[in-house]
């Protein structure tokens, strides 16, 4: 009933003249809900605006458009902590869909974990504001939790309700703030700047939580922004924690902020975090451990990634940042190795001891002015956020010859920089062929960081570099915001897999296209300089090469047969769902929910579409889906509607199959023919609700039919049996 009457409200507001009616309904809406969970801190938002208001005033300006702009009701709820986990954040107010929604599984703040607040406080699932409304109410008593146990601050509520009122009327009227000088010994401080294009900054003050949670250890933390939230958390966290300091400087101070911080430390080992960059607290611990094993005078960083993936450095030589502009996996070639000495570190990340920084810091390279046995962890990366700075590097730095060489690079004199190339060399091939050891690069629309881990395209690029090394080719994946690297030069084979956003051929070596989704997308720009062209999808190839006068090759999706395969798990009942909402009522899912059948759904975003005892998960590892696929009943599958329309099987149906698994899926021209009665189809809903009210066991073929289904399907339509296809496609054009 609740998702009809929501289905219908949206579809009010598509139309013209109830939308401001609608939006208007919505508005006060959001304001009723709000008030009445009793969690609106009023000294904190008159802080904010300058000026009284009352509750219902404050309510009304953030509802109207404040909490875009920045305006919070709670010290305790930071609107960018739960967002990405609720439907339609990105519309209503985070605060509304959070106190609409389950509170169970959900976070609300970087300074404190509201899931163990739950665990530790039951009934906090069933109050008001669900967790951040219990502790709110409990305020006076406790204080606010803090940490990621969600213990209760340290200070008590009144004074660190002063210092958020202080805190949030300084981020009002501005102005700098010095850092209190270390009040204590620690064994460890990790010091950080926190900027104005770190706009993730709530991942950055978890990560500084849970480094001053340990025994011994402390942060200092440089606010270099304007947003008031930051300040906000900053002197939260430093009035809740004793082994916390905190200062407020000109965002265009980086350096000297940091630098600040650092001479008025009092660790013994320092872990410097450099603005707009990525570091978590278990990496951070990591590289100050490795400096206490190693001598006096030892400097560590990170691997240093730039915005799009690629490196940005692995320390400094004569030639500059090494490795620069390079796909991460070019640091394999160092293998086994984990701490790699260089000439100079480079960028502003990096641990030492505190007595071992005797100059100040200064400029996007600072690390490289440092003294000391330089040397870069492979194994614990730092990435800046957006772009990295232009590099800063000191006149004279010993050259890196020897480096390059250990990394499987050699000098040549001609070409764009870098002027280097791999070591040509023949592979032989299982079946006796020999064919030269070609650099591949796979290039993808996904995007940069853990975000990546969510879409599809990142594990089909991951399965077929797998699959290419296995036939003995170099390989490389590079990101959206990596496609135009300046090292592409190096590369001898492009494969652009196109998804959701268009992918230019190469203007070096061989570019293959292969489309695996949003063929609706495709025009003739979108296949223009590729050497051959591959589509997932028979009949679309055959009509839109026809249309755009190119040639298509058909070369459907696939599946990993080294990790898709049936292992004996007995089948159990379960009718599973693995995916996203997609922010629209997906008929396969919801459906057979509403006709009361029980659908198992895993997933992030299904809050708010059914109900919430049908969410086993938010998210699943990509390994642990062989097991679930064998295991489950049936496995209900559906398809982008322009896939669906173009004839496009996605590559769940092959992974289901493959594993020994079993699939219900939405109508796609040439599903029934490919996998011969492993996966049903259906076109309507009432055929989907039959299939699934009825005998599993009578809708599916034998065991042993499925098992010679399973067997074909991993040998014909493997990423191996891709890979071999486009090495050939590749070694024809070369």
């Amino acid at each position: 009933m609740l998702t009809a009457l929501r289905s219908r409200v949206r579809a009010a507001r598509d139309l013209r003249l109830l939308r401001p009616l609608v939006a208007r309904a919505d508005r006060l809406w959001w304001a009723r809900v709000i008030r009445r969970a009793g969690i609106v801190d009023l000294d904190y938002v008159r802080a904010q605006v300058g000026r009284p208001l009352s509750e219902a005033a404050a309510v009304r300006r953030y509802v109207n458009g404040g909490f875009r702009e920045g305006l919070r009701l709670s010290p305790l709820f930071v609107d960018t902590a739960v967002g990405d986990h609720l439907p339609e954040a990105w519309r209503v107010p985070a605060l509304y869909a959070y106190l609409v929604a389950d509170p169970r599984g959900l976070q609300v703040s970087p300074l404190w974990d509201a899931v163990a607040y739950g665990e530790r406080h039951p009934d906090a699932w069933d109050t008001p504001g669900g967790p951040l409304g219990h502790a709110w109410r409990h305020r006076g008593t406790h204080s606010i939790p803090l940490g990621p146990r969600s213990e209760p601050a340290a200070a008590s509520w009144p004074d660190v309700s002063r210092v958020i009122v202080e805190a949030a009327r300084r981020a009002r009227v501005g102005g700098e703030v010095s850092p209190a000088p270390g009040n204590e010994p620690l064994g460890r401080e990790l010091i950080l700047a926190i900027g104005p294009e770190e706009w993730d900054f709530d991942e950055s003050f978890a990560e500084a939580v849970a480094f001053s949670d340990a025994p011994g250890q402390g942060v200092a933390i440089a606010v270099l922004d304007d947003r008031a939230e930051d300040w906000t958390l900053a002197s939260m966290l430093a009035a809740g924690r004793p082994r916390v300091r905190v200062s407020r400087r000109r965002h265009d101070d980086a350096t000297l902020a940091l630098d600040e911080l650092l001479t008025s430390s009092r660790a013994e080992v320092v872990v410097v975090r450099g603005p707009n960059q990525t570091l978590t607290a278990a990496d951070a611990m990591r590289l100050a451990e490795r400096v206490e094993e190693r001598p006096v005078g030892t400097l560590l960083a990170p691997v240093w990634r730039d915005g799009d993936g690629t490196i940005a450095a692995v320390g400094a030589t004569a030639d500059g940042r090494f490795l620069a502009g390079h796909p991460i996996e070019d640091l394999d070639s160092l293998a086994p190795v984990t701490d790699l000495e260089v000439p100079a570190l480079a960028g502003s990340t990096f641990a030492a001891r505190r007595a071992d920084v005797s100059v100040a810091l200064q400029g996007p390279d600072a690390a490289a002015r440092l003294d000391g046995r330089a040397i870069v962890a492979l194994d614990v990366e730092t990435r800046t956020r957006s772009r990295a700075a232009s590099a800063d590097l000191p006149a004279e730095l010993p050259a890196g010859d020897a480096l390059l060489l250990r990394a499987g690079w050699e000098r040549h004199d001609d070409g764009p920089l870098p002027r280097v190339r791999r070591p040509q060399r023949l592979i032989e091939l299982p079946d006796g062929e020999r064919v030269p050891a070609l650099r591949w690069a796979l290039r993808t629309a996904a995007p940069v960081g853990p975000r990546a881990e969510g879409w599809g395209d990142t594990h089909f690029a991951r399965a077929l570099a797998d699959a290419l090394r296995r036939l003995g080719q170099e390989v490389v994946i590079d990101s959206y915001p990596a496609r135009t690297r300046p090292t592409r030069h190096l590369d001898d084979v492009t494969v652009a897999l196109r998804g959701p956003e268009p992918l230019e051929a190469s203007p070096t070596g061989i570019s293959l296209l292969w489309v695996i989704s949003h063929p609706d997308q495709i025009g003739p720009r979108d296949v223009a300089g590729f050497h051959e062209v591959f589509a997932a999808s028979a009949p679309w190839a055959q009509a839109t090469g026809r249309e755009l006068g190119v040639s298509i090759t058909a070369l459907l999706q696939c599946t990993d047969a080294t990790r898709f395969h049936p292992a004996g798990r007995p089948r159990g009942s379960d009718i599973l769902f693995v995916g996203t909402a997609r922010g629209i009522l997906r008929p396969s899912v919801v459906e057979p929910i509403r006709a009361g059948i029980p659908v198992t759904v895993i997933g992030p975003d299904w809050r708010g579409w059914i109900p919430a005892e049908r969410i086993a998960a938010t998210g699943v590892r990509n390994d642990e889906l062989p097991a679930l696929y064998e295991s489950a009943g049936v496995v209900l599958n559906d398809h982008w509607p322009a896939m669906q329309e173009r004839g496009f099987i996605g590559n769940r149906l092959f992974d289901v199959v493959a594993a020994g698994g079993r699939a219900i899926s939405d109508q796609v021209e040439g599903i029934e023919e490919l996998f011969g009665g492993a996966v049903r189809i259906w076109e309507n809903v009432p055929e989907l609700i039959g299939l699934l009210s009825g005998d599993l066991e009578r809708v599916f073929p034998s065991s042993a039919d499925l098992d010679a289904v399973s067997a074909r399907i991993r040998i014909e339509h493997s990423f191996d049996a891709r890979a071999r296809t486009l090495l050939d496609a590749a070694l024809r054009h070369r």
